[in-house]
């Protein structure tokens, strides 16, 4: 049977084909592209060794005496502690600080009752975590490294929000730490001062560094980091390298400040510097302040 061109539909079929898949012109070509396309996954499929410089972890140095300043001959701009308390700071970057007017036994007793802090359970904790929005508070573990921890960390602040968080996980005992440690933050903020006043006043460019420190002193307040060591700590070289890490990731919070260290019963005390890693014994029952 025949169609006539008047049967035929008006509009055409609308048919939308996919167009027909590019031929090589010819086999050696093809075969040159086969060689550019397995000379580019190769380079691309080679995973990069991201190995950290040795200069990173720079060879520890050990201080059998490091630097001790009394601080009331600090206090008195005696020439022989301000001159240690600039070299000191010079060369490590930190010293010891003794007689610096704090009570042992409040210090002991402080600590004790921070002790409780840690025995919130950890289902508690992930309330009051830390994070960019609020720094304070626990520090973030998940999975294995909270196997694996070495030590504790909790932040305190002044902060309002803080005090109504912890009131909720720890109500028994948070307002008579909370209290302690506010006592003992007010101590060793006069000491700090006075080690800041010394610097301002000592210092090669005074008027450029006045500014920038007090600018910097309105802007961020004073925190207190308190840590719980376990005492079974692997003194191989992995696990310095992973605490200088961690070290280098927490340290982003500020690029600088002031820190007033008091150990309770730990064996050693590290610093960490683009000088290199120090470190020193520290005695069991040594309340001294490590700056």
């Amino acid at each position: 049977m025949a169609v006539s061109p008047e049967s035929l539909p008006e509009k055409p079929l609308d048919f939308r084909a996919p167009p027909p898949s590019p031929i090589a012109s010819g086999r050696r070509s093809c075969v040159t592209n086969d060689d550019v396309l397995t000379e580019f996954l190769e380079h691309s499929l080679r995973v990069p060794d991201l190995i950290l410089p040795d200069k990173v972890f720079p060879r520890q140095k050990f201080i059998e005496n490091p630097p001790s300043i009394d601080f009331q001959s600090l206090r008195s701009m005696q020439s022989d502690a301000v001159s240690k308390l600039l070299d000191s700071i010079a060369t490590i970057g930190c010293f010891q600080l003794v007689n610096y007017g704090v009570p042992v036994e409040f210090i002991n007793s402080t600590m004790a009752t921070a002790g409780g802090v840690f025995g919130v359970s950890s289902e508690k904790r992930a309330a009051v975590t830390r994070s960019p929005e609020k720094p304070y508070g626990f520090e973030e573990v998940h999975g294995e490294e909270e196997e694996n921890e070495f030590s504790e960390e909790f932040v305190w602040c002044r902060d309002e929000s803080l005090k109504q968080e912890m009131e909720g996980v720890w109500p028994l005992g948070y307002s008579k730490f909370s209290e302690k440690i506010e006592t003992l933050m007010l101590d060793m903020e006069k000491v700090a001062e006075k080690i800041l006043q010394v610097v301002r006043e000592n210092s090669e460019r005074k008027s450029v560094n006045r500014n920038c420190m007090e600018q910097e002193q309105e802007n961020v307040g004073s925190v207190c980091y308190l840590y719980r060591h376990c005492r079974d700590v692997p003194a191989d070289s992995s696990s310095l390298r992973y605490d200088v890490i961690r070290m280098l990731i927490r340290g982003v919070d500020f690029s600088h400040a002031l820190c007033l260290h008091i150990c309770d019963g730990a064996s050693e005390f590290h610093v960490y510097s683009k000088k290199g890693i120090w470190w020193w014994a520290v005695e069991a029952c040594n309340r001294k302040a490590n700056i």
